[in-house]
Formats: structure tokens, sequence, C-alpha cells
């Protein structure tokens, strides 16, 4: 792929984006799709921030598509994954249709919490289910609500039989979804295609040797003396911390995920 200005008419200049591989011409198409979804709110007036926008857009899908080739997902990540996508179709698709739901989806594009809510954020958490669980956070800014109301999410999932009910898989649970789209029609199919290539899921025959099913789900409000650490309390020069809750400390800060989601979103 390259990407030129041209001087084309009227003193006017044109960005030109060209594919010469056409193995990869539905991932240019994704791209294509989401460089518009990333400027459509964008005033014509401003030009000067409407091709900055572009050309950031253009490079981050170039490094992600560079570094896809032969990459598989980690455990962690898979697992990771598996939890965000199950909190997608379990939760929020049934109550805005998948296109919003996608649209609230944004862990997948590196930020640090995994949906945008409403006016709330929502951080997921998946691991296997163990005695003495823990949540991980990767970062002192993942659960400071000093960027709005934060939820944590903590799902419990179990290796399974691939016959149990209720069972899935990675590849499963995508291909689930992208019915869902297929079926949805409009942009609701793109979303998903670049949130799970930007995710780094692409299906591979190891990913349905992982069986999986969910135990349990918890929702808890991050307020007062939770136990997290916020960058306001880190001494200058500390950055990067990664640390680990105890689930069971969390328990007072449980809250109905039912009731809060509805109230995010309305019944």
């Amino acid at each position: 792929m390259s990407i030129e200005l041209e001087t084309w008419s009227n003193h006017r200049t044109r960005l030109v984006v060209t594919l010469h591989d056409d193995n990869d011409a539905q991932n240019f198409s994704l791209m294509c799709r989401g460089v518009m979804l990333a400027t459509q709110s964008m005033l014509s007036s401003n030009s000067r921030e409407a091709l900055t926008r572009t050309l950031q857009e253009l490079h981050r899908w170039q490094e992600m598509l560079k570094q896809r080739y032969d990459k598989r997902l980690s455990r962690s990540e898979r697992i990771g994954l598996v939890g965000e996508l199950l909190f997608l179709r379990d939760e929020l698709v049934p109550r805005m249709g998948l296109g919003a739901a996608l649209l609230a989806w944004t862990g997948h594009e590196g930020h640090e919490q995994d949906f945008v809510i409403s006016s709330a954020i929502f951080e997921v958490k998946t691991q296997v289910v163990t005695a003495d669980r823990m949540i991980s956070i990767s970062s002192e800014d993942q659960l400071d609500p000093v960027q709005g109301q934060i939820f944590l999410c903590n799902q419990g999932i179990s290796p399974v039989p691939s016959s149990a009910s209720n069972a899935c898989t990675l590849n499963s649970i995508a291909k689930e979804l992208i019915k869902l789209g297929e079926a949805a029609g409009g942009a609701a199919s793109d979303l998903l295609a670049i949130g799970l290539l930007e995710a780094g899921y692409e299906p591979h025959e190891e990913y349905d040797d992982e069986v999986w099913m969910l135990v349990d789900r918890a929702l808890y409000k991050i307020r007062d003396n939770f136990p997290r650490i916020e960058r306001a309390e880190l001494r200058h020069g500390v950055e990067q911390v990664r640390y680990r809750i105890r689930v069971s400390d969390c328990q007072p800060y449980l809250v109905d995920l039912r009731s809060t989601l509805e109230e995010l979103i309305g019944g």
C-alpha cells in the first residue's frame, strides 16, 4: 500500500491511497471504511485537521496490518477478547442493538477501558475461575475516576467439554457476532470486522481448542475506598503501574448489573 499527495485542479490537493496486493483487498476496504468513520464528523471547511486525522488513521492501519501476519493472540489476550465479546453479546446487543453496542466498544482501539456507555466507562476483566480470584489492572489510569464514572465488570469463565451447553470458543462467539452483523447490514458488519481486526483477531483453528463457559458476572462501582491506585497518588517519575485486586475485597462495591445498564441505556 502506498500513500501520496497529488496536486489537483484549482490549487487543490488530493490524497491517493493505492493497494498493491490484491490479497489484502478485504482489509484495505475495512481500512477505507475505518478512515471514513474516523473523519465523518469533521467539517469540510477544516481541511487541515481532516488531513492530519486521516494520515494518523492511515498510519495506525499500516502498522496494524504490517504486524498481523501469522500473529496469534496470547492466552491472556484470548481470554480477554472472549470476555469482551461475551459482555457485548449478552449485555449490550440485546439492549442497544449491534450497531450502537459496537460503537460503545473502545477497548480494541487501545483505550484504557473497554466500553463507553452513555456517560459511564466500563472495564471488563475476565479470568479463569480459581479459589482466590484476582483482578489484574494494567495501569494507574484504568480505574481512575478522574476520567468519569467507572464500573468494573468481573467475569469468571471455566474450561468445559465442547459438548457442554452454553460452551463457546473465541472462534464461535466471533462467528455468532459476525452473523448478527451480516443480518443487521449497514455499518454494523464493517464496525465488527474493524473491531475484531484491531483486537488482533483472525480465525485460527487452535482458537477452537479452548472451550469456555461463563460461570459468573459481577459489576462493581468504582467509588470511595474501592481498592485501586490513582495517578494522583503516585510520586513523580512513577508510571505504568500494574497491580492486582482481590475479588473478595470488591464486594462492598457490588451493584446490580441489569438495573445499572437499564438506567444508562434505557429499559
